[in-house]
């Protein structure tokens, strides 16, 4: 069988070109023939094709010839206009990963946002969405969009061993983490009210504090306010506490912060899915964050959620969190029992299982021309 699939980009630190690499890297160890078309790749094991204009894809010979065509969808992408011309004979499919509301981003964004809502209604020319959680299917149905739907979770690739204790029990140095773009919908100014604030309540307490986040994808604003933050927290707490932004960390760097963090602290506004919080999970963290969207879902009951927008919550929950992770009980017994409960919860998202249900799917839409 031979599959096209269509993305504005395929990059490093991006979740849909991660998605992407996933699904064409099973697809190609099933037998099957895969090639990407997006305006750029920077990455040369994925087999594809780089094009400036639509009519390069639509003209293109494999895409003529193809079988299926999948369209991953988060934002709006010239390709995207090409599912009514999808071939009448290949199936044509949509992976919808939600679009972030404007009011959550800079006013340099919301003409693009603008446009991608409008371009959403070109998921009615599918045959079948997949949607990588079911508050993205919400999404679609709210839209008036009635498509057929399959909910299949995101792969998450992340190193389960974690640590067997977390460097504060022997230095007692707090470690906080956050990894997301500095935008508006990721809130990271909350973040950094709350750490001050429970800097200033507890005069005993050393904090750590790691950002992690591709400034590439942030609001450049936003990212000097949050500079800024850091260095008036710095000043006014000196030794008791270290800070530091991490722009554009290696894997290897993000994994290392977290098995280290005693708490992962997102205090996000929006998520069609946020493989963070599984990372965070993964590595032993206590995840605190917003209640909204697809948040509830994927921490999967594992996370403290407070009321989205509420700093004042937030800052409390935190206090809170930070004396249970500094009490006996936890390093006793509670963050072993912490990680078998996030153990059982991340078979859910295990490569290995999503594999075979994406698989699957694909089986069951090659019946249609079987």
């Amino acid at each position: 069988m031979k599959v096209a699939y269509l993305n504005g980009i395929c990059q490093r630190h991006d979740a849909i070109s991660n998605a992407i690499r996933d699904e064409m890297l099973w697809l190609r160890e099933a037998g099957h023939e895969v090639r990407l078309y997006a305006h750029d790749c920077d990455d040369n094991s994925v087999p594809h094709t780089t094009v400036e204009r639509e009519g390069q894809v639509a003209f293109d010979p494999y895409f003529q010839r193809c079988d299926m065509a999948v369209f991953h969808f988060g934002v709006y992408y010239p390709l995207f206009n090409l599912l009514p011309v999808v071939p009448r004979a290949a199936r044509r499919i949509v992976v919808f990963h939600n679009i972030t509301p404007k009011r959550f981003l800079p006013p340099a964004s919301h003409a693009l946002i603008d446009k991608s809502f409008r371009q959403m209604s070109n998921i009615a020319f599918a045959d079948h969405v997949v949607c990588d959680s079911e508050t993205n299917r919400a999404v679609l149905r709210e839209a008036g969009i009635g498509v057929p739907a399959t909910v299949l979770p995101l792969a998450v690739h992340v190193d389960a061993t974690a640590p067997a204790v977390k460097p504060s029990f022997g230095d007692g140095v707090q470690r906080i983490a956050f990894v997301g773009r500095l935008v508006q919908s990721k809130a990271p100014l909350d973040l950094l009210t709350a750490a001050g604030s429970v800097l200033a309540s507890s005069p005993a307490l050393r904090l750590q504090l790691d950002l992690i986040a591709n400034l590439g994808m942030s609001d450049p604003l936003l990212t000097a306010a949050v500079q800024s933050r850091l260095a008036q927290l710095q000043a006014q707490f000196g030794a008791r506490l270290r800070a530091a932004l991490h722009a554009n960390a290696s894997d290897a760097h993000k994994q290392q912060v977290l098995a280290e963090a005693d708490l992962f602290v997102l205090p996000t506004h929006h998520e069609g899915f946020c493989v963070p919080v599984l990372e965070a999970l993964a590595a032993g963290c206590r995840v605190l964050s917003y209640d909204n969207s697809n948040v509830p879902a994927v921490a999967g009951g594992l996370a403290t959620l407070v009321p989205t927008g509420d700093a004042a919550a937030l800052s409390a929950a935190v206090a809170d969190a930070l004396r249970t992770v500094q009490g006996a009980a936890w390093r006793d017994g509670g963050y072993r029992a912490s990680l078998d409960q996030a153990r059982t919860h991340l078979a859910t998202f295990d490569p290995q299982t999503v594999r075979k249900n994406y698989l699957a799917f694909v089986r069951r839409q090659g019946a249609y021309w079987n």
